[in-house]
C-alpha cells in the first residue's frame, strides 16, 4: 500500500512539474516574441517602429497584430521553431551586446529579407488563402502559379509587408546611408 501511494505521489509530482515547466516555457516564448521585447535592443528600434506602423503591427482594419516570431521564425515545425529561436536569439544577444551591431548595414540587409521571413509564417496566418483566392478571379490568377509551385516567388516577392516605410525609420535612427533611397 505504501509503495502504491509513493508511486502515485511521484507520478502526480512529475505530472504537475511537467505542466508547470510547459506553462513557464510557453510564457517565456510568448514574452520573447513580440515587438516590445525585440525592440528592446538598440539596433532593432527602427524595425520595431516601422512594424508598429504597419497592418501586421496592429494598424489593420481588424486590429490584429502579428508577433515578430510569426514572420521571422519557421512555423511549420515546433522543433524548427525552437531551434531557430534559440539560435537566432543567441546570435542576436552576442551581436548586440558583445560584438556590437554598429557595423550592420541594415539597408543592404533588406535585400536579403527572404532569408529572414518564412513562408510558413505567412501561410499560418493566411491559412485560407488558396481556397479564398479561388473565390476571387483576380486573386486566383495572382496566386495560382504560387500554389501550383510553378514559380519560385515567395510571399514577400510580391507583398512588401510587415514594416511600414522602413527606409525612413532606418534613416531616422541610424542616419541616411549611401544608396538608401534604392531600398524603399
Amino acid at each position: 500500500m505504501k509503495r502504491t501511494l509513493k508511486l502515485i505521489l511521484v507520478v502526480a509530482v512529475l505530472g504537475v512539474g511537467s505542466l508547470l515547466a510547459w506553462a513557464a516555457t510557453d510564457t517565456a516564448l510568448h514574452i520573447t516574441s513580440d515587438a516590445q521585447f525585440c525592440g528592446s535592443c538598440h539596433s532593432m528600434k527602427p524595425m520595431q517602429a516601422s512594424f508598429l506602423q504597419s497592418s501586421h503591427g496592429g494598424l489593420s482594419s481588424t486590429g490584429t497584430r502579428a508577433l515578430c516570431t510569426d514572420c521571422h521564425l519557421p512555423q511549420d515545425s515546433y522543433v524548427d521553431y525552437l531551434y531557430m529561436k534559440a539560435r537566432n536569439g543567441a546570435w542576436d544577444v552576442m551581436k548586440e551586446f558583445v560584438l556590437g551591431a554598429d557595423d550592420v548595414d541594415w539597408h543592404a540587409k533588406r535585400a536579403l529579407a527572404h532569408e529572414f521571413v518564412y513562408e510558413s509564417g505567412c501561410l499560418k496566418c493566411h491559412n485560407d488563402l488558396q481556397r479564398g483566392s479561388e473565390r476571387s478571379s483576380k486573386q486566383f490568377v495572382a496566386h495560382k502559379p504560387y500554389f501550383l509551385g510553378t514559380v519560385k516567388d515567395t510571399c514577400i516577392t510580391c507583398h512588401k509587408v510587415g514594416h511600414a516605410d522602413l527606409t525612413a525609420a532606418l534613416n531616422q535612427h541610424f542616419g541616411a546611408q549611401p544608396n538608401a533611397s534604392n531600398n524603399k
